[in-house]
């Protein structure tokens, strides 16, 4: 089950206009079954209803390329807090972000679990971890969601 987290919509106007955003993507490793298709398309609508997100809601992408091979996964925009923007980044839209971010992969662990399928999890460009048999690899749980919690409540101090 997924952290639901009640945030009401952030005004953009906390962030300059030309504040850079970056991309989390998760993306179903290997072949993509109809259950699994089933499930994603659900849990976007699910998504996009269940709470106000900063930037959107989570874009889901079902692709096939030229080969036929069909890709199929999440795109979450988020504000960028990469340096040197960090500095800059409104901590309220931070935590909502982070927030965001916890409920989609929560929701992707579930999809991940009921479904024995793995997402491979990428941000700004990056491969970042995965999550496999519904849990997040070390790299997500703490290098990701851990590190980003601690430099929050750091700032909070």
């Amino acid at each position: 089950m997924g952290v639901r987290l009640a945030v009401a919509r952030l005004p953009e106007a906390f962030m300059r206009e030309d504040h850079p955003i970056d991309r989390l993507v998760a993306v179903v490793e290997g072949p993509v079954s109809g259950s699994v298709a089933d499930s994603m398309r659900v849990l976007s609508q699910e998504l996009a209803s269940q709470r106000q997100w900063v930037l959107g809601p989570p874009e889901l992408f079902d692709e096939t390329d030229v080969r036929d091979v069909r890709s199929m996964g999440f795109v979450l925009s988020i504000y960028t807090a990469r340096p040197p923007w960090g500095e800059q980044m409104d901590r309220t839209l931070d935590r909502a972000h982070l927030g965001e971010v916890k409920e989609l992969l929560g929701e992707i662990c579930r999809i991940s679990g009921e479904r024995h399928v793995t997402f491979v999890v990428d941000f700004a460009g990056e491969s970042i971890g995965t999550v496999y048999e519904g849990r997040m690899d070390e790299s997500l749980n703490f290098g990701l969601i851990g590190e980003w919690e601690r430099v929050l409540d750091e700032r909070d101090l």
